[in-house]
């Protein structure tokens, strides 16, 4: 790629996700590359700057980009001087199209943290062919949803691949106990995945491989868990995750473009631990009457005045004090007369995870592409595309991640599956 004037461009950087990844960069790589802010409104940006010097007063020159996703000669402007864009700014089927079209374009890597699968699909089907002739990684979803998932999965079956010299055949994660909240942002981008795509749109985001290119193998998974179940492979009770439906495509997705190299028969599924079996009925009756509610559209109004408006969120106490962890376990294939290997990995953080975690885990994406370019191809990831976290960055995305205070390692020593698992 020809040198850019900067190596990363927050574009969204009034929002507050956009604020929280510029504040990681104030508190923790101030000085150590380039990088601007960029948002259609001047005054909101300034006042995001002069926030950040509290922080670091080091940041107080840093460029301000002003454009409007309106207007594409503006957002092609911003995007040409970014290595890498760090896309904060959704709901992205709205406005998100701009940017990616301008990166595919003009050279320029791209990270998201969308979850609206039908728009990634589209993204794909416009945009993958021209992005792997110009040697652009668009990379969606590196957030929350789907960086523990995609990575956590990526890890049990590399583990698998690397020490057993088998494939997988299941990759299980459950969804631990985890503290946080949502924001305004947030709630707008799933409303609107769930009110604005059409019945056709909506349908095809159930099909578990609606991700996947049309010529990939499909493998076993057939649709997403909605009940409370006990969980033999992992010894608790469950109930459904409500990012799985994200979550699970992309782990797909990751094992296509990789060639299946996970397993051909590769299975990926997921759900939130319970403590106990009557928790696990009660809440996965709770989600089962919150799908019910938002579906009718007479109460849709009520809902959306009951919750976060775009640009708000946790407070800085809510995000200090927020967790997450997740469990994964992977299940290797056997040949005759041999017994599955079954490697398990911890995953976890210490600040909330739809915010704090969500903007590190973006602006980290967003720098392994900037900073690693090399070390990625050397390492055999994927050098364009729409891509995933997996298929594009890996092993090295993962160690960035623990690098900044996460956990993404495998727990203890392998151990053959016994029949009572």
């Amino acid at each position: 790629m020809a040198e850019r004037t900067y190596q990363v461009i927050i574009w969204g950087g009034t929002g507050f996700v956009g604020k929280l990844v510029a504040e990681h960069i104030a508190r923790d790589y101030a000085g150590k590359f380039t990088w601007a802010m960029a948002a259609r409104n001047k005054a909101k940006l300034e006042g995001v700057r002069s926030e950040l010097v509290k922080i670091n007063q080091s940041v107080q020159n840093i460029p301000l980009l002003i454009a409007d996703t309106k207007d594409q000669a503006a957002v092609d402007n911003v995007v040409k001087q970014a290595k890498v864009v760090i896309a904060c700014a959704g709901p992205y089927a709205q406005i998100g199209t701009p940017v990616v079209d301008a990166c595919v374009r003009l050279g320029t890597h791209y990270v998201d943290i969308t979850g609206e699968v039908p728009w990634v699909a589209r993204t794909i089907k416009k945009y993958h062919s021209q992005a792997v002739a110009n040697k652009v990684k668009i990379v969606h979803m590196c957030g929350f949803d789907s960086i523990p998932s995609d990575l956590g999965a990526y890890l049990v079956a590399t583990t698998i691949q690397k020490q057993h010299h088998r494939k997988t055949a299941q990759v299980r994660l459950l969804q631990g106990k985890a503290a946080g909240a949502v924001s305004g942002g947030t709630i707008a981008s799933l409303m609107g995945a769930l009110f604005e795509e059409t019945r056709e749109e909506i349908k095809f985001a159930a099909d578990p491989y609606c991700l996947n290119p049309p010529e990939a193998h499909r493998g076993p998974d057939k649709g997403d868990y909605w009940g409370p179940a006990y969980d033999k492979l992992m010894h608790a009770w469950t109930m459904p995750f409500v990012m799985q439906g994200i979550n699970t495509r992309v782990v797909r997705r990751s094992n296509a473009l990789l060639g299946n190299a996970y397993g051909e028969n590769f299975s990926y599924t997921e759900a939130q631990e319970s403590p106990n079996a009557v928790v696990a009925y009660l809440g996965s009756f709770a989600m089962a009457i919150g799908y019910v509610i938002i579906s009718l559209t007479f109460l849709r109004p009520l809902v959306m005045r009951l919750l976060p408006k775009p640009g708000e969120g946790p407070s800085k106490k809510q995000q200090v004090e927020g967790f997450w962890n997740a469990r994964v376990v992977g299940v290797s294939e056997a040949g005759p007369g041999e017994q599955p290997v079954k490697v398990t990995a911890k995953l976890g953080g210490k600040r909330d995870p739809g915010y704090w975690e969500t903007a590190r885990m973006l602006l980290e994406s967003g720098l392994c592409l900037a900073q690693q370019e090399e070390e990625l191809k050397k390492a055999g990831k994927l050098q364009g595309g729409v891509l995933t976290p997996a298929s594009a960055m890996g092993m090295l995305l993962i160690d960035r991640l623990n690098a900044a205070g996460m956990t993404f390692k495998i727990e203890g020593s392998t151990h053959a599956v016994t029949s009572e698992e």
